[in-house]
C-alpha cells in the first residue's frame, strides 16, 4: 500500500475511548435502578445505540436539536442499550437514567495502542490526521488529546458544519492535507458514518473492530486495533 501519503483517523473508538469506560459508567446507574448487565452486554447494547446515532447524525446533528429534542434523543439512545439486552422501559425511565449518566465525570483518553504505531507510520513516511463528528474544534481536540506531533491535524463537524458520513467533511480534509482520494485511507470503527462515508469520498476505508462487533463483516479490510497495521504496511 505503498501509493498511500495519508491516513486520516476516527477519534471516538478508533483512537481514543471513555475514561472511566462508558460500560463501567452505564453499569454503575443502571445498578442504582435496579438494572443489571454485565459490561459485556453494554458494550454491545451501545453498538446498536451508535448506529442509531449515526441515522440521527446523518440526519439532523445533534448540535442542531433544541434541548428538549436532544433530552428525547437520548432517552432513545438508552432505550437502545437496554432493548438489545431484551429490557424494555418507558421514556420516563430512560430519560431519568441517561440523565444520571450524563452527570458522571469522565475524560477522553488516547487507547495504548496510539501513540507507538502513530510514531511507526510517521517513520515509514506516512502522515496521519484525524476526522470526527465531534462538536469542539479541531486544535482543541488535538491539545486535549495530547496528539499534538502524532497527528498533523484533526477536522472536526464544528470546523466543517457537515458530518460523517457526507463526504464535505472527508474532502475537506483531503484538501488540508493536499492529498487525493487515491492517496488516502480512512480508518474508523462505524459501518455507515466512517467505512461508507469514506468510501463515498473516495477514499480506501478500513474498519477497526476493537471489540468484535462486526466479526461477518468482509465489505472491507478490517484490522482489531492500531497493531494490525504492521502488517499492512
Amino acid at each position: 500500500m505503498s501509493n498511500y501519503k495519508y491516513i486520516f483517523f476516527d477519534i471516538y473508538g478508533t483512537l481514543a475511548g471513555f475514561y472511566p469506560e462508558r460500560e463501567k459508567i452505564q453499569q454503575k446507574i443502571l445498578s442504582k435502578n435496579q438494572i443489571y448487565l454485565t459490561e459485556e452486554q453494554i458494550s454491545m447494547g451501545y453498538k446498536f445505540a451508535d448506529e442509531f446515532m449515526t441515522v440521527q447524525k446523518k440526519t439532523n446533528p445533534l448540535r442542531n436539536l433544541s434541548a428538549i429534542d436532544k433530552k428525547k434523543f437520548f432517552s432513545k439512545y438508552e432505550q437502545k442499550i437496554l432493548e438489545a439486552n431484551g429490557i424494555v422501559v418507558e421514556d420516563e425511565k430512560s430519560s431519568r437514567i441517561w440523565e444520571q449518566i450524563s452527570k458522571e465525570p469522565y475524560d477522553l483518553k488516547i487507547f495504548d495502542d496510539v501513540s507507538e504505531n502513530l510514531k511507526w507510520l510517521a517513520s515509514k513516511g506516512i502522515n496521519s490526521a484525524g476526522i470526527t463528528n465531534m462538536d469542539i474544534t479541531g486544535e482543541k481536540l488535538l491539545k486535549n488529546l495530547s496528539l499534538e506531533g502524532l497527528l498533523q491535524f484533526i477536522v472536526t463537524s464544528l470546523d466543517t458544519h457537515s458530518e460523517k458520513p457526507d463526504s464535505k467533511i472527508f474532502l475537506f480534509s483531503m484538501e488540508k492535507a493536499n492529498v487525493k482520494a487515491n492517496e488516502s485511507i480512512f480508518i474508523g470503527d462505524q459501518i455507515e458514518s466512517d467505512i461508507m462515508g469514506a468510501k463515498n469520498a473516495g477514499m480506501f476505508p478500513i474498519l477497526i473492530d476493537r471489540y468484535g462487533y462486526y466479526k461477518d463483516f468482509s465489505d472491507t479490510l478490517k484490522i482489531k486495533n492500531l497493531d494490525d497495521l504492521k502488517k499492512i504496511f
